[in-house]
């Protein structure tokens, strides 16, 4: 459906700041704030219904075993709506359960001495609650001490204090006749802190204030010091010495993380053991993870402590974090937390949610007597009519009345659907769009009758390139200063390559980590739509094109919003994921993936020159099979011409042909290089002449060992000839003098793979020189290459 242009939308309803907390009143649903800025609106999601049913699950009548507590955590990225889930779940217990315990901490704290003071709201923050609380105290007092002096097998009471223990649990009696009853005593509270808390808290001033809570001359002095205050001088004299919290100014921050959770654990847990639910709401438990390690550490035993007395001892904790805040607990606290994860809204949701946030701006509107909506009947001329209230003219009938405008107002079904594309269904980018496209399409008057998908896109772009060109290229270039990136010293493609022609994506740099090896840093702004990963992909796929024969690869750099499924199929396409532009890490982020990139290079490197070697290998293995069955057919036919008592190795026509032919030294070779190629070359000879006059000798076939040996030294005397004339043709070209940078690049490489086929050859079974050598034939090839290196790359050659 789309608006039409009768229907006309005054004030913008979209939040300016759609983050929900819960710390001010209002935030947590006590007072309506006006255009909705800390979420008056809602829509169920599978979240709120997940909690909403553990929640009630809790409050459930407990079984006969007492309530079971239960630890909740909203786990999931920013924006997903876990605060607001978490405020309805206050909301939620507010309205139901009206007299339950709850404490609200709406962001952990180094300074918690300083949170619980001012922050921090519990039930002492009013007056009722601090009446319930008393109450309870009154309540726990009574029933430990019924408890005990009734478990004294020798009290003849014990049957009657059963009795009146049953009595007030089930409230029936009054705790203060109970206690005056019985005289209780201040230990016997202090004697079940610490049987039960002995090993989580500082039971001992716990149970002091408990017990001079219920005392007149008292009672404001322990409120005082519950709620944060240093102890007054009458309490330190009874040993309560010190604030729960550190004052203002005070270093020892771990010490105030220990003491806030230890009167969180000794107050929730007096209410599981009077049988009364409590409950604990924390957000924005991830916080931590930036603390320095010694409070982030405190924070979290403490707070693993705090877990555990909660599912012990019937209280119900809800608490909210991001995935890396989860992970910070250990294990053994994972199962004992029930763990929901929300994720993005699906597209009748988010309309949805854009249509609630326009009936809650149109009920804030009517409050302050703004008319939100003008429909057609209300902008026609008076004139036309012949009255105010539009009475027929020329006889027509009645005018119909006007159409209604959609619940989503005038966002069209275009714009709703790439509104959820765009946002992923994230609550807070769908709000922060919808606010932008809303201004985008206010006219001088500040009136909106249509918001279209073109707007939507125009508003996602807003939003997500704040930051300048200017300001990403800075950051590139830090990222290539941190890694000592090598700039290639020209581009390897035409200039016309490098640029898209609407100039929304270019070749930042282009850097060359191994030779003939090209990263290209590629910049673009926002990629919304497929029209848009395809053009990014085609440009990719030119430039890919035109480096070759050299190895690429291209780190696309985002300024701007790219969804992950567009991240997903990019990644397809062009072989690596885009960087998305995120101010402060990027540099290093950059740099990190240029190094995953270069250490992909030089894996396809790698691979390439072992296909090469095979190759190589593969047309030498065929070379050699041929040299073999030639030997096979000259040995045998050599024996057998051998008369009897003949001596002496004859000449095998063979070897002397394949010695005549064998082409003399390239002359451009230096004297030094030419004689290490010649006594190479001869050391490989002789085995060979070795070999086949043992099996002459033996007027025997050759062995298989024979074969083997004759076989590889064959082969590495082909290699050692190409190797000679690479070197030779290597001479040629080098400039005289100093070899350059690329000539020396060049050598290296063909050393490098004479190299790597010596070493897969079983050159030690070349055995040993014919004459006195210092070398073997199998170590003469093995250092030829670096002997040659080591001649040709020194400035002058003898």
């Amino acid at each position: 459906m789309t608006p039409t242009s009768g229907h006309t939308w005054h004030q913008n309803p979209f939040p300016l700041s759609p983050v929900v907390r819960l710390g001010p009143s209002s935030d947590l649903g006590d007072a309506r704030v006006r255009a909705a800025d800390s979420g008056n609106a809602h829509i169920d999601t599978p979240l709120i219904e997940d909690v909403e049913g553990l929640v009630d699950d809790y409050f459930a009548p407990p079984a006969a075993g007492g309530r079971r507590g239960r630890a909740i955590a909203l786990v999931g990225e920013f924006g997903l709506g876990k605060s607001h889930a978490l405020r309805r779940t206050y909301q939620t217990i507010r309205a139901r359960h009206a007299e339950t315990a709850t404490w609200i901490v709406d962001e952990p704290a180094q300074d918690m001495g300083r949170l619980y003071r001012d922050r921090l709201r519990g039930p002492g923050d009013t007056e009722q609650g601090r009446q319930a609380f008393e109450e309870l105290v009154r309540d726990y007092y009574a029933y430990v001490t019924a408890s005990r002096v009734g478990a004294a097998d020798d009290d003849p009471r014990r049957g009657t204090l059963r009795e009146i223990a049953t009595g007030l649990r089930d409230r029936v009696l009054d705790p203060d006749k109970v206690v005056s009853a019985l005289r209780y005593d201040p230990e016997v509270i202090h004697a079940d802190l610490r049987g039960t808390l002995g090993e989580v808290t500082e039971h001992r001033r716990f149970s002091t204030a408990l017990a001079l809570l219920l005392e007149p001359p008292f009672n404001r002095m322990v409120w005082n010091w519950l709620n944060g205050a240093e102890p007054a001088e009458p309490l330190r004299e009874r040993g309560i010495t010190e604030a729960i919290g550190p004052s203002d100014g005070r270093p020892d921050l771990a010490a105030g993380i220990d003491r806030v959770f230890d009167a969180l654990t000794v107050q929730g847990f007096l209410h599981g053991r009077v049988g009364q639910p409590y409950v604990l709401l924390l957000d924005s438990l991830e916080k931590v993870l930036d603390w320095p390690d010694g409070s982030r550490r405190t924070f979290m035993d403490a707070f693993e402590r705090l877990i555990n007395i909660y599912t012990s001892h019937g209280g119900l904790l809800v608490f909210c974090s991001s995935p890396d805040g989860l992970r910070a607990l250990r294990q053994s606290v994972h199962e004992r937390v029930v763990q929901l994860w929300p994720t993005g809204l699906d597209q009748d949701r988010t309309g949805q949610l854009v249509a609630r946030y326009l009936a809650s701006g149109e009920e804030a509107n009517e409050a302050d007597g703004v008319d939100g909506l003008d429909g057609a009947a209300e902008t026609s001329d008076v004139g036309d009519t012949g009255e105010a209230g539009g009475a027929p003219v020329d006889g027509e009938g009645p005018s119909e009345p006007a159409a209604a405008p959609p619940p989503t107002g005038p966002f069209d079904d275009e714009a709703l659907r790439l509104l959820h594309e765009l946002t992923e269904g994230v609550p807070r980018e769908v709000l922060k769009t919808c606010r932008e496209a809303w201004q985008l399409s206010e006219d001088g008057a500040g009136l909106v009758r249509r918001v279209p998908a073109v707007t939507v896109l125009k508003a996602v772009r807003a939003l997500h390139e704040r930051v300048s060109y200017q300001r990403v290229l800075g950051d590139v270039h830090d990222a290539l200063d941190l890694g000592q990136w090598r700039i290639a010293s020209h581009d390897p493609v035409p200039a016309r390559l490098t640029r898209s022609a609407d100039g929304r994506e270019e070749v930042l740099y282009w850097l060359s980590p191994a030779p003939n090896a090209y990263i290209a840093v590629v910049y673009a702004r926002s990629l919304l739509l497929a029209d848009d990963v395809e053009r990014i992909v085609t440009q990719v796929n030119g430039l890919r094109s035109a480096v070759r024969p050299g190895r690429f690869e291209a780190l696309l750099v985002v300024n701007g919003l790219v969804s992950h499924a567009m991240q997903d199929r990019l990644g397809r396409s062009i072989g690596s994921r885009p960087l998305v532009y995120r101010q402060g890490v990027f540099p290093k982020s950059v740099h990190e993936a240029l190094l995953q990139l270069e250490r992909r290079l030089v894996e396809e490197g790698r691979e390439e020159d072992l296909a090469e070697l095979g190759e190589r290998m593969r047309r030498n293995l065929e070379q050699q099979t041929a040299h073999l069955d030639e030997m096979r057919r000259n040995l045998a036919a050599m024996t057998l011409e051998v008369r009897p008592g003949a001596t002496g190795v004859p000449v095998l026509p063979a070897q002397s042909g394949h010695a005549a032919s064998a082409p003399e030294p390239a002359e451009e070779l230096p004297g030094p290089v030419r004689r290490r190629f010649r006594d190479a070359l001869a050391m490989l000879e002789s085995v060979t002449r070795r070999v086949a006059g043992r099996s002459v000798n033996r007027r025997t076939s050759a062995t298989s060992a024979d074969l083997s040996v004759l076989g590889c030294a064959t082969l590495v005397r082909a290699l050692t000839e190409d190797f000679r004339g690479a070197v030779a043709s290597w001479v040629r070209a080098a400039a005289p003098g100093t070899p350059t940078e690329v000539q020396l690049g060049e050598l290296r490489r063909i050393c490098r793979e004479y190299e790597s086929a010596v070493e897969v050859l079983p050159v030690h079974l070349l055995g040993n020189a014919e004459h006195q050598h210092p070398l073997t034939p199998a170590r003469t090839v093995e250092v030829l290459a670096e002997e040659v290196w080591g001649t040709l790359s020194t400035p002058a050659v003898p």
